[in-house]
Formats: structure tokens, C-alpha cells, sequence
């Protein structure tokens, strides 16, 4: 399942970086928590390898997680964008390392550090 537009719409990109509002009426966010919304973090991780398969220009495959955070909840907000950033995009063969963080101003709510295989 794309997670784009069932989750989030894109608000702007750059070559490092995605700026998305995420879908208040979303159903993953119905199921998780009605009432009190929470994106799960596999649909965090979901929009991290879709974004970089747009920056890339290519499909990629989750393999490894060397480190992912979770510092803040990331809660779907009206009107209030969060920015996936990646400060470094490293290539080695049919290996993607991806790290990064997602961020909304001055809170960083998930710090990434993943491994991904093209397809």
C-alpha cells in the first residue's frame, strides 16, 4: 500500500528533503488511536523509503535498520507540515544508506538511520 495521499500529500521537495502534511482523516489514524491519533512507526518508516524511491528516482526495499529514534509522538496536525530530511543519501552498489530525521521546526520527532536495497 502507498502511503502517499492515504497518509500524507507532499507540500514541497528539494533534492534532501520532503516537506508532507500528514492526513487527519486518514484511516490508518482512525485505527491508530481513535480520538487520539499516533502515526505509527512502520508508516513513518513507510514514508521515509517512499520519499527517498521519489528523491532516488527508483524502487527501493527495506533491509536493515541500524538506528531509528522515536523522541516526540508525531500526531497528524491541520495546517502543519512536518519536513523528512536526509542529510546523507549514500549509494554503494544495490545498497541505499538513508540517514536522517523527521522534523517540524525546532522538534525532531524521529531520527533514522536505515539500509535499502534497490529493486
Amino acid at each position: 500500500m502507498r502511503l502517499e495521499n492515504e497518509l500524507y500529500e507532499i507540500v514541497a521537495r528539494d533534492d534532501r528533503s520532503v516537506r508532507v502534511r500528514l492526513l487527519p482523516d486518514s484511516a490508518i489514524f482512525k485505527a491508530h488511536f481513535p480520538g487520539n491519533p499516533v502515526t505509527p512507526g512502520v508508516c513513518q518508516v513507510g514514508m521515509v523509503e517512499e520519499l527517498a524511491e521519489m528523491i532516488l528516482d527508483c524502487k527501493l526495499h527495506l533491509r536493515e535498520v541500524k538506528s531509528l529514534k522515536y523522541l516526540e509522538v508525531l500526531r497528524p496536525q491541520p495546517d502543519h507540515a512536518v519536513v523528512i530530511t536526509f542529510d546523507n543519501l549514500e549509494s554503494e552498489d544495490a545498497e541505499l544508506k538513508a540517514k536522517g530525521s523527521i522534523v517540524s521546526e525546532e522538534r525532531i520527532f524521529t531520527k533514522f538511520s536505515l539500509v535499502f536495497e534497490r529493486q
